[in-house]
């Protein structure tokens, strides 16, 4: 597995398909650096964790996020990130 651009310095973000009724995704890689225009930007690959949202269990591993540049997901936590110095 492969990770060009790699989630930095503990920032975790989580985000849930309109279509999910109980699962969550953590994602923890994008393939490439990210520019261009939101939502699609250069359609890279989206690799997350995947939780159930009531037992917090986990379902997948390192698995790629279908369609990621689509408005069908939103973000619904982030944590952590870059300590100011």
């Amino acid at each position: 597995m492969k990770y060009i651009t790699r989630i930095k310095r503990g920032l975790i973000f989580f985000v849930q398909r309109n279509s999910w009724k109980n699962t969550t995704a953590e994602v923890i890689g994008i393939e490439g650096v990210i520019e261009g225009k939101p939502p699609y930007y250069k359609s890279q690959k989206v690799y997350a964790d995947f939780y159930n949202k009531t037992t917090k269990k986990i379902i997948d591993k390192n698995e790629e996020i279908s369609s990621p540049g689509t408005y069908a997901y939103r973000m619904i936590g982030i944590r952590g990130g870059r300590k100011k110095k």
